[in-house]
């Protein structure tokens, strides 16, 4: 069961409106998954979602995508390698995202406008960033595009049941082994 609605954070959600966002994504996922699948966000929750509708979380460049993976891998007590070696093994995806109506959170004071600061991206309590997604997705926009947590670059939260066909594209995927994620990685440095 979803959190009730704020009626005031889904106005000041609304004032600020969405905004058209496109550009190349990066997303790892566990073996053959679906790349373009929110399941596993709808059952688990995630930082902008809460639990009850499906979310795809892309990375944007792809050193925030590796740093994505590494801050998963410590969430779990392994290493990045570990999660890399595991059984199915992880696929990096490129997605190609066309004119997704998203609220924009990279800005300072769209952040102040709905009550969270860089603090509340990166804490472990998710509740604040996911009331204000539960908000957006209310509005029915496309997602939230807002700074990682990871420090690195930017996380595009693509609300599944708000795309049109051909918004999201894979345009390749490849196993994302240790040499592909020391490579992405130290691009970031």
């Amino acid at each position: 069961m979803s959190p009730a609605l704020d009626e005031d954070l889904v106005q000041r959600v609304n004032d600020l409106g969405a905004s058209p966002w496109s550009g190349t994504t990066y997303r790892h996922v566990a073996g053959s998954r679906d790349p373009l699948s929110g399941a596993g966000a709808r059952a688990l929750g995630g930082r902008w979602n809460v639990p009850g509708f499906s979310a795809i979380y892309l990375a944007h460049p792809s050193a925030a995508c590796m740093a994505e993976l590494d801050r998963l891998a410590e969430s779990q007590n392994v290493t990045a390698s570990d999660l890399l070696r595991a059984t199915a093994g992880r696929t990096l995806h490129t997605i190609e995202v066309r004119a997704l109506e998203v609220l924009d959170l990279r800005k300072e004071a769209c952040r102040d406008q709905v009550g969270l600061d860089l603090a509340d991206i990166v804490d472990t309590d998710r509740t604040a960033c996911q009331a204000v997604g539960q908000a957006a997705h209310f509005l029915h926009f496309s997602g939230v595009l807002a700074p990682s947590a990871t420090g690195i670059g930017l996380v595009l939260t693509a609300f599944e049941s708000r795309l049109a066909a051909g918004q999201l594209t894979v345009e390749r995927s490849e196993p994302l082994t240790d040499v592909v994620y020391r490579g992405l990685s130290e691009s970031a440095s």
